[in-house]
């Protein structure tokens, strides 16, 4: 099983959406996919319609096993969802002397046969859970809000996958996906040439302003549920594909029209 952090230490940028939608892409080519929401938001139930109970948190209590909370989502799509609770289990996590940082792995065990991948929705900022997202995974992507406050936030988040790194040798930063791409903003193409010129092959093709994205999460749909014709079915779908592929391609082209903008869901 191969696991991928959907993290940044920044909120608003992106990562719940950007981890249904990778999530249901995958599972949609064929691959067994376990989506675990490790966000106090537990937004990934709401985002697919899925009972919220019982959750991650029961599971790093030792209250339940992992595959007493797998809910299933949708073909090849289960979900570990997530509450409020969550922050419960990161305080007595941390509290553990010398093991804490390896809670999730060690719960993650049982299932590691039954899929490909699992993609894992981390909270923003680094408490004991996030810390342990990363201390599982395989590999990071990162969503890169298109805004100053985002950007200013990246090469923090960087050094502390490094650090993180230290401790799990198979952690890499694979990918970074920038969102909230609007091609009527100047500045939203001069950020875009900042992070190419820092990170190169490792960024992916941007994730377009889409209505379409937000309105899929109103309806507890993934986009390719929801508008599979849209932008946001469009730029996922690729967001698949470099995934699958294991890097990422070339940036898209300049186009000479936008949609209406949009906030992304948490």
């Amino acid at each position: 099983m191969r696991i991928i952090a959907v993290a940044m230490t920044k909120g608003g940028v992106g990562k719940t959406t950007t981890a249904v939608n990778l999530s249901h892409g995958l599972a949609r080519r064929g691959h067994r996919v376990l989506l675990v929401d490790a966000d106090t938001q537990g937004q990934c139930a709401k985002a697919l319609g899925v009972a919220a109970e019982p959750t991650l948190t029961d599971v790093l209590l030792g209250e339940a096993t992992i595959l007493e909370v797998v809910n299933r989502a949708r073909e090849n799509l289960d979900l570990v969802a997530s509450d409020h609770h969550l922050t419960k289990a990161s305080l007595v996590i941390a509290r553990r002397e010398y093991d804490g940082h390896l809670a999730l792995a060690e719960a993650l065990a049982p299932v590691a046969d039954r899929y490909d991948f699992a993609i894992m929705d981390a909270a923003p900022g680094v408490d004991a859970v996030a810390v342990n997202v990363l201390g599982c995974a395989d590999d990071v992507l990162a969503p890169v809000a298109l805004n100053p406050a985002a950007l200013a936030g990246v090469f923090e988040f960087v050094r502390h996958v490094e650090r993180v790194a230290r401790h799990n040798r198979r952690l890499a930063l694979r990918w970074i996906l920038p969102t909230f791409h609007d091609l009527r903003v100047r500045q939203t193409g001069e950020m875009l040439e900042q992070l190419r010129t820092h990170f190169g092959g490792r960024m992916c093709t941007p994730i377009r302003v889409n209505i379409d994205l937000a309105e899929a999460f109103g309806w507890k749909r993934s986009i390719f549920e929801h508008a599979p014709q849209s932008r946001g079915a469009e730029d996922y779908g690729q967001l698949v594909n470099e995934v699958q592929a294991g890097s990422c391609v070339a940036q898209r082209e300049p186009e000479g029209s936008a949609e209406r903008e949009f906030a992304l869901e948490p």
